[in-house]
């Protein structure tokens, strides 16, 4: 899928504004759907909420493969599809960061982050992109069709987990504690106030808790610059691979299987990395690592090096995304989790949009190399909103719960 997109999206046209365009309609969900999204998975079952999610996935994914099977895809057909899948995947992903911490219990989420983002990129992003690539050398329905079949074992193996992952009231507080069935029940603890009754009151209370939290919020901050800059340089990747490094098809697939290369090794490295460096500390290095990597690949045609500067930058986004989902499951409590990780997701996910166009723009009028450089400035505010926002020791304390 991360290969056939921008390859379908570079069939149809050739116009980096509108590419870019296309990717970021797979993120702008988060901005029209994130925050409710954060109210109903602290109403609902998370577990079921997930494999709902991945249905309505399957069936559009699935439709979208036979549609184009049919020569029937184009650019707006592409924006809605992703749009769908978008919105589908604010419900799967809130629910999933809330499911984590009862699953693995706090003291095991550094680990736990770790072995998601590995597995996750080994399927997803290592094997992925130079197979989608090959399959949609070969029919480009195919990669669709593949993942679509994806989504469907998904939901098997949600499915085939047990216990309720609703959040109920403590008693005596009127506040929810988490208090599943899965391993690990309980190790969120209770909202420090009771949860409002209306959903807007309910998700202005994850809200205030986020407004509240120094660190989340700093983090939260920094993200957003991350997504931004990041989604700047890789709305114009597949223009910028064809044009300057001089790749194909299979070769950008290929292009993106080394960065998941980075990304693999930045997995196996976060939890020996967070346990020596403090938060901060190692947050502060990812960005300027991620920065230096765009910046040395607006400056090459080698595709050899322009690979090995995504394969680093793959490796520092995953210590990143593994250190600050980890800090921040640590921190909110388990009846506030899918309110802030929604509001927290709305910021981070919803810059995206915003950075696909802005690299869009300035590749359509100062050229492919500026708008991948656009990166380097951004990731390297982000880094100093990390050093001057966060605390220098390892981390500062959580915040107590009732």
């Amino acid at each position: 899928m991360l290969s056939a997109f921008p390859l379908l999206a570079a069939r149809y046209t050739h116009d980096p504004l509108a590419v870019s365009g296309i990717s970021a309609a797979a993120q702008a969900p988060w901005l029209v759907f994130g925050l409710l999204a954060g109210g109903l998975v602290d109403r609902w079952d998370r577990r079921v909420t997930m494999l709902r999610a991945d249905t309505v996935r399957a069936v559009l994914v699935g439709g979208l493969a036979a549609l184009v099977a049919l020569d029937a895809g184009g650019v707006w057909l592409l924006v809605l599809a992703l749009f769908g899948l978008g919105t589908a995947q604010t419900f799967f992903d809130t629910s999933a960061q809330a499911v984590i911490p009862r699953v693995a219990g706090h003291s095991s989420l550094v680990r736990a982050n770790s072995l998601l983002q590995g597995s996750s990129t080994v399927l997803v992003q290592f094997a992925g992109p130079a197979t989608g690539a090959a399959l949609f050398a070969a029919a480009p329905a195919l990669p669709l069709a593949v993942d679509a079949i994806s989504f469907v074992l998904g939901v098997v193996l949600v499915a085939g987990v047990s216990g309720s992952f609703r959040t109920t009231p403590a008693p005596g507080t009127g506040a929810g504690t988490g208090a599943g069935t899965g391993a690990g029940a309980g190790a969120g603890a209770a909202s420090t106030a009771p949860p409002a009754r209306s959903l807007p009151g309910s998700v202005a209370e994850g809200l205030r808790w986020l407004r509240g939290d120094r660190v989340v919020r700093t983090l939260a901050a920094s993200t957003v610059l991350l997504g931004l800059g990041s989604a700047a340089a890789w709305g114009v990747m597949v223009l910028f691979a064809q044009e300057h490094l001089h790749l194909g098809s299979t070769g950008y697939g290929l292009l993106l299987t080394v960065s998941a290369v980075g990304s693999v090794v930045g997995s196996a490295a976060a939890a020996p990395l967070a346990q020596r460096l403090s938060t901060r500390t190692l947050l502060a290095v990812s960005a300027l690592g991620s920065a230096a990597a765009f910046a040395g690949l607006a400056a090459t045609s080698s595709p050899l090096l322009g690979a090995a500067l995504l394969g680093l930058n793959g490796l520092m986004v995953v210590v990143w995304n593994v250190v600050t989902v980890s800090e921040r499951q640590t921190r909110i409590p388990d009846a506030l989790m899918g309110r802030v990780t929604a509001a927290y997701r709305v910021l981070a996910w919803g810059s995206m949009p915003l950075g696909g166009l802005l690299g869009g723009a300035i590749g359509s009028t100062l050229g492919l190399r500026q708008a991948v450089l656009s990166a380097t400035v951004v990731l390297t505010a982000a880094a100093f909103l990390v050093l001057r926002g966060l605390p220098s020791a390892h981390g500062e304390p959580v915040p107590p719960k009732l």
